[in-house]
């Protein structure tokens, strides 16, 4: 009988070893699987990616002629890069993580409660080469704009003349650069986009609004 009992012991012993040494390796194998970084991060691709920036895309932009066209709807897809050099945002035009700080996202949140709201918000700045676009002044504005599914966004535009990029005939001012006199008043007051509902101007955010005590634009 003290046999069996020691035998019996023996083996419990033994499966309680192998069902230890299976709970261990399992937990380390969902340690490596949840490594930060690791694709169970739960990061959103576009805080990986970097925005193109206008110089590493056309080095020659640095000695190309502009021109000013001035204040026009632009498609929020052809916003495609940024004009800062080496690219301080993401791929979504907001800043590097890095660069996220208090202030940042205070201003963040000043711009998203503006577009929920429907109030205005001043121009963005934009260089536009053949068909795209490069942010000059208003990153955060446009991210805001694509959070909200934002078609046009309202931009001051100048043109950059490359040759090989600039099709034939687009160098030339044509109507739909032309911006009527109503249109520039509301441009000049902040008015956002022509998708979005036109407020009077007890409803406008201005840059002052925006930037408050930081320096940074937005």
């Amino acid at each position: 009988m003290s046999f069996l009992t020691s035998t019996l012991r023996l083996l419990f012993a033994r499966v309680a070893s192998l069902l230890a040494a299976a709970a261990a390796l399992a937990g380390r194998m969902g340690s490596t699987l949840r490594r930060p970084g690791g694709d169970g991060g739960g990061r959103r691709r576009a805080d990986h990616e970097i925005l193109p920036s206008l110089y590493d895309a056309h080095p020659g932009s640095t000695v190309a002629p502009q021109r000013r066209i001035g204040l026009r709807a632009v498609p929020i897809d052809r916003i495609v890069g940024t004009m800062r050099h080496p690219s301080q945002n993401t791929a979504d035009f907001r800043p590097l993580p890095r660069l996220r700080g208090r202030n940042w996202s205070a201003r963040w949140q000043r711009i998203n409660r503006a577009m929920d709201r429907l109030e205005t918000l001043p121009v963005i700045e934009l260089v536009q080469v053949g068909d795209d676009y490069y942010v000059a002044d208003g990153h955060n504005r446009v991210a805001a704009a694509r959070r909200n599914g934002v078609l046009d966004i309202d931009a001051d535009v100048t043109q950059l003349i490359l040759p090989g990029v600039t099709r034939p005939g687009q160098a030339t001012l044509d109507a739909s650069s032309l911006v009527g006199s109503a249109e520039v008043r509301q441009a000049a007051a902040g008015r956002q986009s022509r998708t979005m509902e036109q407020r009077d101007a007890s409803d406008v955010v201005s840059r002052r609004d925006l930037l408050r005590a930081d320096d940074e634009r937005p």
